[in-house]
């Protein structure tokens, strides 16, 4: 199985999502998708395969947006993931669609934040919310970090409600522990060149105007030389709010230290004794989360987001955004009171402990994994081992567990290239006809195999198109791009449409790997048999590859005999096998 995690670049794969790259490595090949950076060789080395999308970017580019869009759906052509779970804001839209057309079993994202906020113009909302809403329709899960935006894509039906789930957001309790930063303290103060009693204020933030750090910059000049104020976080070029020179030249000025980017960010945190994140707009700040888990009192802005770390006038401040002043308040009050200060971190480190777990997180993720792979009947990728198998009919509640199975383990065949939907669409029209015969085998309320017959395939036809034609179009429109398709389709429909001496034909029967060599396949064939002739079949063909000779094995025990052979497709000789009661 192959789980793949969509980002725009490789720092968000590496510090946002991979405790669930290395969750997902565990059952699982794991893949991060981004443009290539700088962190590409942790990822592997922790046992992540990276694949490039070497277009992507963070700012707006639109001729570089397509380009990448256009990566991607090779990329998906090239790997065929199980689950593609994609990461917002620009790789959440496109990934989301591209993930469906290229018939990903699974598709899941999530919402880290929605780009646009209550208070945003109504033309930013409007656009916001409208590319939600059409890429959550072609996901299977929507998992949304803050509760906020969850009652807002809810209340407003920007996505379907039986979609949404409340992901929230962790950092790792270890790692940011009180107690093991604490111990850093004295060491990483001294090489800032700090004294004991120095009052250390920090942010951790991308150097973008969004971030506030014009707001941090003049409240270091407000609050004074007392108190030494660090921004830490990389320059990110790519965005149209990458901060310009005037402002680092004016927090030299008030004396703000600039470190860039650092991966001692923990020892760092021990450092200080205030954290700061004047905000415009958040998701779920995991840098204001990592500074609680350290036991650090905290000033954010009063958004979505910061609302969720901070619970104001127990574990810090919210203040408004842009303002300055209010800022520079809290953070002097800070300073001068250091039982506050104490107070104040003691609760941060106790509601991180409560809230800001991300094994929950990582726990949440997977178990939607699960839950999506049982619904679409495909858990059978999960386990080694099966339960006993019951050979019952197939209800229409089977169709997408079917579809799933002949997509995954028949993806060569013709039908599979016309895409999941397409065949989803197939078999729920297969179980809904009186000529259809459809008989599952089911292990603990997964389907592990079927097999698929009419008893008279030329009626199916006629009917699937009278009743289907738009919506099986609409599918395999993508399909229908390359020449090839067209030859093959019209080859498949003709085989057999005028052959009234054999109408009945078992058309596909797939079992899944984890329930062969138990005689699944012929158990399966049997009763599909047994239930073509209480419909009137006497007898019945099947067309199979001229090299498959399992199955052809399998036709044989099953009483099949070798009629002819031909090719049904340029190149490709097949056998058709006749069974007679």
């Amino acid at each position: 199985m192959k789980i793949a995690h969509l980002t725009t670049v490789d720092l968000s794969l590496r510090f946002l999502i991979l405790p669930q790259l290395e969750a997902a490595s565990e059952v699982a090949e794991s893949i991060g998708i981004s443009s290539p950076g700088d962190y590409v060789a942790q990822l592997e080395s922790r046992g992540i395969r990276h694949v490039p999308l070497r277009s992507s970017t963070r700012g707006a580019d639109l001729r570089a947006d397509l380009r990448s869009i256009a990566e991607f759906w090779s990329v998906l052509r090239a790997e065929k993931p199980d689950i593609l779970h994609t990461h917002n804001p620009k790789p959440g839209v496109y990934g989301r669609i591209i993930g469906r057309v290229a018939g990903v079993p699974i598709v899941v994202n999530t919402v880290h934040g929605l780009y646009a906020t209550p208070e945003s113009p109504l033309l930013k909302r409007m656009i916001v919310y409208l590319l939600e809403g059409v890429a959550s329709m072609f996901s299977d899960m929507e998992l949304v970090q803050n509760p906020e935006d969850l009652k807002l894509l809810a209340a407003r039906r920007i996505v379907s409600r039986r979609k949404l789930r409340l992901l929230g957001n962790g950092v790792d309790l270890e790692r940011f522990d009180p107690v093991r930063v604490g111990a850093l303290r004295s060491q990483v103060r001294d090489e800032l060149g700090l004294s004991e009693s120095d009052v250390a204020v920090g942010m951790v933030g991308r150097l973008v105007a969004e971030k506030g750090i014009a707001e941090f910059v003049e409240a270091a000049r407000l609050v004074g030389s007392d108190t030494t104020f660090f921004v830490i976080g990389p320059d990110d070029l790519d965005k149209s709010d990458s901060l310009g020179r005037h402002t680092i030249e004016a927090g030299n000025k008030a004396g703000v230290r600039f470190l860039g980017m650092r991966d001692d960010i923990d020892g760092l945190y021990g450092a200080l004794d205030i954290f700061v994140l004047p905000s415009h707009r958040e998701g779920f700040p995991r840098a204001a989360m990592e500074a609680a888990a350290c036991g650090l009192p905290l000033v954010l802005t009063n958004i979505r987001g910061c609302r969720q770390v901070v619970e104001s006038g127990s574990n810090g401040y919210l203040v408004s955004v842009r303002d300055s002043r209010a800022l520079a308040s809290s953070i002097q009050a800070l300073v001068d009171d250091p039982e506050l200060r104490r107070r104040m971190g003691d609760a941060s480190a106790k509601k991180a402990k409560r809230e800001f777990n991300e094994e929950k997180v990582v726990e949440i993720v997977m178990r939607a994994y699960r839950e999506l792979a049982s619904r679409k009947g495909i858990a059978w990728l999960w386990d080694e081992a099966t339960t006993d198998v019951t050979i019952r009919p197939a209800t229409l509640g089977d169709a997408n567990s079917i579809a799933n199975l002949h997509a995954a383990q028949i993806e060569t065949g013709f039908l599979s290239t016309l895409g999941v939907g397409f065949l989803r669409l197939v078999y729920r029209a297969l179980l809904q006809s009186a000529v259809g015969i459809v008989v599952v085998a089911d292990s603990g309320g997964d389907v592990v195999g079927f097999v698929a017959g009419t008893s008279d395939t030329s009626a199916f036809y006629r009917e699937f198109g009278a009743r289907n034609f738009l919506r099986a179009f609409w599918r395999i429109i993508p399909a229908l791009l390359r020449p090839r398709t067209w030859q093959r389709l019209w080859e498949t429909l003709s085989y057999g449409a005028d052959d009234h001496e054999v109408p009945a034909e078992l058309l596909s029967m797939v079992v899944a790997p984890r329930a062969r060599g138990r005689g699944v396949g012929s158990k399966l064939v049997t009763e599909l048999l047994g239930l073509g002739v209480h419909k009137g079949v006497d007898t019945m063909r099947v067309v199979v590859g001229e090299l498959n000779d399992p199955a052809i094995a399998l036709y044989a025990q099953c009483g099949f005999v070798t009629r002819q052979t031909f090719q049904l497709h340029a190149g490709e000789q097949s056998l058709e096998m006749l069974w007679r009661s």
